[in-house]
């Protein structure tokens, strides 16, 4: 496997961020500020980004902060824990995940997309769960299963060719 991220084969997913969720969610300021990093990063490099949301008409709609950076992109509805049958066939090889809760939509998901031989990143500080513990064992066995564990910054500094040009200048800014 490349250890490089290709753009052109890489997509965005966030899970569930609905407001009703996180607001008991552990470390949510972080999850949501990581999570709006990574849809400025889908932006910056063209990456198709796929939002769900879980029940929405009894759990709410994403979070603001994350609706004002993601315009007019479509979320998708599910009733499922994992997001997997929801998504396209179609969807990339590569697929940056955030999202919550760690241990329960964000780790099902994870391995139905393997099912579907996905290389698969989730993102360490953009996915939580509502207690530390269950954060800290979904992320331990998804790790020890072999899924990618990594951050926004870190994915991003893989995406990034070179560092001169006006993207790479957009990439800084996004990263402050």
């Amino acid at each position: 496997m490349n250890w490089r991220i290709d753009t052109q084969k890489t997509a965005v997913l966030l899970i569930d961020l609905q407001e009703k969720l996180l607001s008991v969610i552990e470390d949510r300021d972080r999850v949501v500020q990581k999570a709006v990093q990574l849809v400025k990063l889908a932006k910056l490099f063209s990456l198709p980004l796929y939002i769900t949301e879980q029940v929405p008409e009894k759990l709410g709609l994403t979070c603001k902060e994350v609706l004002e950076e993601v315009g007019d992109t479509p979320r998708i509805w599910k009733n499922t824990f994992s997001a997997a049958s929801v998504l396209p066939s179609d969807l990339p090889k590569t697929i940056l995940i955030g999202g919550i809760e760690t241990h329960v939509c964000v780790r099902q998901t994870v391995y139905d997309l393997r099912m579907r031989e996905k290389v698969l990143y989730v993102l360490g500080d953009a996915v939580s769960s509502r207690n530390r513990l269950d954060h800290q064992l979904g992320i331990e066995e998804m790790r020890q299963d072999r899924v990618l564990i990594s951050s926004v910054e870190a994915v991003g500094w893989e995406m990034i060719v070179k560092a001169e040009g006006e993207i790479f200048k957009k990439f800084l800014s996004i990263l402050k």
